[in-house]
């Protein structure tokens, strides 16, 4: 029996950040893989552009994985939906970027698990100035993308 996408797709991100960590110094696979879990119940599709949302946004200057990489292995939909979530250089997040996230069902309902995942983990922060404009943030991000529900 053959690899699944699903498997394709894990050992894809773990090459695009082989050797990255967040901002608690865990390996940034665990972010990934933890947003892939929380939205595993919406399909494969889901679960595949969750493992692979940050790694063309994260990972640009490795030059590991493209979107026409992503769209050869899995498919136009799951290359669209990491697009829409890959934020541009120098793209506005509230002007630019969110909006083309809802605009990508697959895109918006991800982005929703990648923040409650990030939120879910500021306590563990120690910097209060950084812990406090994450909040901001995320809060202001969960009432936009759940706003459109």
């Amino acid at each position: 029996m053959g690899e699944s996408q699903i498997d394709r797709a894990l050992h894809l991100a773990r090459d695009a950040h082989r050797g990255q960590v967040d901002k608690l110094g865990v390996d940034y696979l665990k972010h990934v893989e933890a947003v892939a879990e929380a939205v595993r119940h919406l399909g494969e599709v889901y679960q595949i552009t969750a493992l692979l949302h940050d790694s063309i946004e994260d990972c640009d200057d490795r030059d590991v994985v493209s979107l026409k990489d992503i769209a050869d292995l899995f498919g136009v939909a799951v290359a669209d939906a990491v697009d829409c979530m890959t934020k541009r250089p120098d793209e506005s997040y509230d002007d630019g970027y969110l909006p083309r996230v809802l605009r990508n069902e697959i895109a918006r309902q991800v982005k929703l698990a990648d923040v409650r995942h990030n939120r879910s983990r500021l306590h563990l922060l120690s910097d209060p100035a950084t812990r406090d404009r994450l909040q901001t943030k995320y809060d202001k991000t969960l009432a936009v993308l759940t706003a459109q529900s």
